[in-house]
């Protein structure tokens, strides 16, 4: 319980941190972790890729999707499935064929579902509000993602996205909570694997 009560309140602090970025900085940095991204070798060797959509204030991903699809990357967007509390990766072509979830997040329409096993992914690109350099993430709170990430193959390759302002020093952390193996901010690629 404690745990929970910290996570909500760091929770809560850096998001109003994140929200007070303009929208010009969030563009700006964006595209400066685009960049490092597709730069990184590891997303460039990777064929498929899941790939968030962003809300207003996260990290955006237009730029990321358009640049997959120019190089023939296959991209998957997570499907939400609200029951499971669970997320199923679905094929994507374009981004008209998004619509909004049943939590506010672009996800695609159901007549674009194209349903693969996440043991195909070779990277997923996720989001969170803060991350540590150990590769510890906190997320919305509503365990998506953890429960996501341990269907992968454990070769897969996992990236979080997120402005410097969202590193931390130390997040509370529990045993459900996976973490990333790289985060790609504005300024630098941190390899949480490198002691």
């Amino acid at each position: 319980m404690i745990n929970k009560l910290k996570k909500q309140s760091i929770r809560k602090h850096l998001l109003q941190k994140r929200n007070a970025l303009t929208q010009k900085a969030i563009l700006e940095k964006s595209s400066l972790i685009a960049n490092n991204l597709i730069n990184f070798y590891k997303y460039q060797q990777s064929e498929k890729i899941m790939l968030y959509v962003s809300t207003k204030k996260e990290v955006q991903t237009q730029y990321i999707f358009n640049s997959a699809k120019r190089d023939h990357k296959d991209v998957f967007i997570p499907l939400i499935d609200k029951e499971k509390r669970d997320l199923i990766p679905s094929l994507i072509y374009d981004l008209s064929e998004l619509t909004q979830s049943c939590l506010g997040i672009p996800q695609p329409k159901k007549e674009f579902a194209r349903i693969f096993s996440p043991k195909i992914l070779e990277m997923v690109i996720i989001p969170g509000i803060a991350f540590t350099k150990k590769g510890q993430r906190l997320g919305r709170g509503g365990g998506y993602y953890d429960r996501f990430l341990k269907k992968l193959r454990k070769r897969t390759c996992l990236v979080g996205l997120a402005f410097e302002i969202q590193i931390a020093d130390n997040l509370p952390i529990d045993s459900n909570d996976m973490p990333v193996q790289y985060i790609i901010t504005e300024n630098r690629l941190i390899d949480s694997e490198i002691k």
